[in-house]
């Protein structure tokens, strides 16, 4: 288990990771997805020097060493989920949808993060029961700005809480949250809800 600081570090560069969905907001659609594009690309850049060059591991290693798990020293980070599940939520849904799972995806997963670590007491595998609520409440409030019915809002969160609780190595929830609730929330509405 790494230490209190480095999760917090890490939780808070993943919150950071919100600026993804504005920006992609901001710019449009067409214009959103090569700014995604280009992100995606850079961070697989990176993560190839990191992996497979002395170089680019001691650059790494001076700069964002501390955050990382000792699992990812030579796979990918988590980072490179975030960018690869944006892109593909950007390209596949409307842009209401695909800001408002990334947002799932930034702010919940951290929101379960800081509340299971810090308040979770009901263990469920890795994960607490505390934690995946919050994740939960979290996203069904980011919902009201966007004007969804309430089944396709509860519909969206509850596939967000319910893929940040299921363990590696089924998926990395940093690109499953944003695909999987955006694909929940676009079936809902879809089917008239």
């Amino acid at each position: 288990m790494q230490p209190a600081s480095s999760e917090t570090g890490r939780r808070l560069i993943h919150l950071g990771s919100s600026m993804v969905p504005i920006g992609y907001w901001f710019l449009g659609r067409e214009p959103g997805i090569i700014f995604i594009a280009i992100l995606t690309v850079t961070m697989i850049a990176i993560e190839i020097a990191r992996i497979y060059t002395t170089w680019g591991r001691r650059l790494y290693q001076r700069f964002l060493g501390a955050v990382t798990r000792p699992l990812e020293e030579r796979r990918p980070t988590g980072a490179t989920y975030v960018f690869l599940g944006a892109l593909l939520t950007a390209i596949l849904y409307t842009p209401k949808i695909a800001v408002l799972s990334m947002l799932f995806m930034s702010v919940g997963d951290s929101t379960a993060a800081f509340v299971g670590r810090g308040y979770g007491r009901i263990r469920i595998g890795s994960k607490t029961l505390e934690g995946t609520t919050a994740c939960f409440l979290i996203c069904l409030l980011l919902t009201l700005p966007f004007g969804l019915t309430l089944p396709t809002a509860i519909a969206g969160a509850a596939t967000a809480a319910l893929t940040e609780l299921v363990p590696r190595p089924f998926w990395n929830d940093n690109f499953a949250i944003p695909v999987f609730s955006g694909a929940a929330m676009t079936l809902l509405i879809a089917l008239g809800f």
